[in-house]
């Protein structure tokens, strides 16, 4: 592009939020990037906590607006806010959690980013109205988006797409990348002594934490010393403080709730297996963290994960509900060194395929065409 342009991006939380997950990660760093080669990025989001109303992070500017229940009416009124009064090129919308549906209100460009929908799993999460409204929500999408320009985190997220019938008039696949001089192998932080899995990411209902938790009482069985330690924060922690109570494995089990980055990769580098075992995701980056640190990963046979793990060469993907075949595969993994070795060496290899600044590039690239696009060529 010629000049620079403001782009605006819109989700539902922001990087520094207690529960940032993967797809503040993926916007930040994809996005930080953006700006830092000239590009203007605005994020609205919700506010939280103590965070001011206004921050800049890695280059964007982060305006904070209503609260968490009420984002999707406040951020789009402060887009359209800064539409009339600082101009705006390009709406980013985050389709993650209830869509913007800013498509209806503006002749801006807008730009659907899809890391995932969750379709039937918001009722694992969610009260059945609310439920109900999500599910709802997301139906409106193939209308109000169509033959809009979008992108999406993974071939799942893709597929899901066009079987909801969304007709877009472009795709793009930009999956997440990794920081590979922190993502990597240490010598200083081995494998832990004991035969160690890890769980990191929120601590949601839906996440499906209760199937590996299950599965670890017949993998107790055979390993008596294997550990499990769950790594985040979230609204489940109590339910599944009180299933292992009751499942008998208390002493088998660690919440070690929100840590610092570094600490979060010395456990990814410590797992003898990292486990992920929610029903949908768009990618699960933490299954590519755990790849480059060289660490196995058990994930589910789902949507988005099966993007990220290659089955039978950087993990297995295990269907989701079968808590034998749970149990069988860790019971494998951690008793098997040789094969652990192995899928340690392809995992650091499938993650040096992936790099922030090249998804970065196809992004910009993508946005920048858009625009592009709409001014008939020009800039």
């Amino acid at each position: 592009m010629s000049s620079p342009l403001h782009i605006v991006v819109l989700n539902f939380r922001d990087i520094t939020h207690d529960e940032a997950g993967g797809a503040e990660i993926y916007l930040q760093e994809i996005f930080g990037r953006i700006a830092a080669h000239g590009h203007r990025v605005t994020f609205l989001c919700a506010r939280h906590g103590t965070a001011p109303p206004e921050e800049t992070i890695d280059g964007i500017r982060i305006l904070r607006v209503g609260r968490q229940l009420t984002i999707n009416v406040t951020a789009v009124r402060a887009a359209l806010r800064l539409a009339r009064n600082d101009s705006v090129d390009v709406f980013v919308e985050s389709l993650c959690k209830l869509p913007f549906f800013m498509p209806a209100v503006t002749r801006i460009p807008v730009v659907p980013v899809v890391l995932h929908l969750f379709g039937s799993t918001a009722f694992r999460e969610l009260t059945p109205v609310l439920a109900s409204g999500v599910w709802c929500s997301e139906k409106l999408i193939p209308l109000l988006y169509r033959d809009l320009p979008f992108v999406a985190l993974s071939e799942s997220t893709a597929r899901d797409l066009d079987r909801r019938g969304v007709r877009a008039s472009r795709m793009e696949i930009v999956p997440p990348g990794l920081d590979l001089r922190r993502y990597c192998g240490n010598d200083s932080a081995p494998p832990h002594r004991e035969p160690l899995l890890v769980y990191v990411g929120r601590l949601k209902r839906y996440k499906g934490i209760d199937i590996v938790l299950r599965a670890l009482v017949a993998v107790r069985q055979r390993i008596p010393g294997v550990r499990l330690t769950l790594v985040g924060k979230g609204d489940d922690r109590l339910r599944l403080e009180a299933l292992a109570g009751s499942l008998g494995l208390t002493d088998s089990i660690r919440f070690v709730g929100f840590v610092s980055e570094a600490e979060k990769i010395t456990w990814l580098r410590q797992a003898w297996a990292v486990v992920y075992p929610s029903p949908k995701e768009g990618w699960g980056i933490a299954t590519l963290e755990a790849a480059a640190c060289g660490t196995p990963v058990l994930a589910s046979d789902a949507e988005g994960l099966r993007d990220a793990v290659r089955d039978g060469t950087t993990g297995f993907l295990i269907p989701h509900q079968n808590q034998t075949a749970w149990a069988d595969r860790m019971i494998q993994l951690l008793s098997d060194s040789t094969l652990r070795t192995r899928m340690a060496a392809a995992s650091r290899q499938w993650a040096s395929r992936f790099d922030w600044t090249v998804e970065a590039r196809k992004m910009r690239h993508f946005v920048e065409a858009v625009v592009r696009d709409r001014h008939g060529g020009a800039g």
